[in-house]
């Protein structure tokens, strides 16, 4: 009896699925595509941008939470360059707004001897 209740309280419950986080390995001199979802987004980079410019303004609210940067479109349509500045070098992102557009994103330097990223440990304030 408790099987079966179990069993059919189970089968009620909706399913979840997780978002796979996605890795984009940044040059120079390319611009990756990035999709941002209509319920926002976050860029984890290796080190904290010490400058990030928005092509097109208004398109999308950035908050900047030490080395991550938090986005958010502000229309079902908003897309534009995003230009992050990282110890002297500029990385460029096309952001484009999709339902299906990934949740976080780890940025990685494609030269990974350029952009040293920052120690964490548990003391982080």
């Amino acid at each position: 009896m408790i099987h079966t209740i179990l069993f059919l309280y189970l089968s009620l419950v909706p399913k979840l699925f997780a978002q796979t986080v996605k890795t984009i390995k940044l040059c120079e001199k390319n611009v990756a595509i990035a999709y941002v979802s209509t319920r926002g987004t976050v860029f984890e980079f290796p080190t904290e941008p010490e400058k990030v410019v928005l092509g097109t303004k208004n398109s999308f609210s950035i908050v900047y939470i030490k080395s991550d940067l938090a986005i958010s479109p502000a229309t079902f349509n908003s897309r534009s360059n995003l230009f992050v500045y990282l110890q002297g070098r500029r990385f460029v992102l096309d952001l484009t707004t999709s339902p299906s557009g990934g949740s976080l994103y780890f940025i990685k330097d494609c030269d990974a001897d350029k952009i040293r990223p920052e120690i964490k440990d548990a003391k982080r304030k």
